[in-house]
């Protein structure tokens, strides 16, 4: 498949795995308030531009921190978050199932 142009999806895969990365620099410093809404954030967008993968492990990691997750699952996440936000492409169901089990073995679930 050829890549037009003006295909938004190379822009929106930098946009994602730049606001991830941002909130790994920045986890040390941010209270939980902040790192739930930028969770959300990412959630959101990824939901908003076919990027299932990222919005399901978001929204596990959502769960994680309401629950008092600790900050190294976070960091877990955030990774395979990344990860699944620069495949090429959608991902088709299965590789995003791979993703979550990836970081239920990381976790150690």
């Amino acid at each position: 498949m050829m890549l037009s142009h003006n295909d938004p999806f190379p822009d929106m895969q930098r946009r994602i795995t730049g606001q991830i990365g941002a909130l790994a620099k920045a986890l040390p410093h941010c209270a939980l308030a902040q790192i739930v809404q930028s969770i959300d954030d990412i959630r959101c967008l990824a939901r908003d531009h076919g990027f299932a993968a990222v919005e399901t492990l978001a929204s596990r990691l959502e769960s994680a921190v309401g629950s008092g997750g600790q900050r190294a699952a976070i960091l877990t996440y955030l990774d395979a978050m990344s990860d699944a936000a620069s495949a090429p492409g959608p991902l088709p169901a299965a590789a995003q199932e791979a993703w979550l089990a990836s970081v239920a073995m990381r976790l150690g679930h």
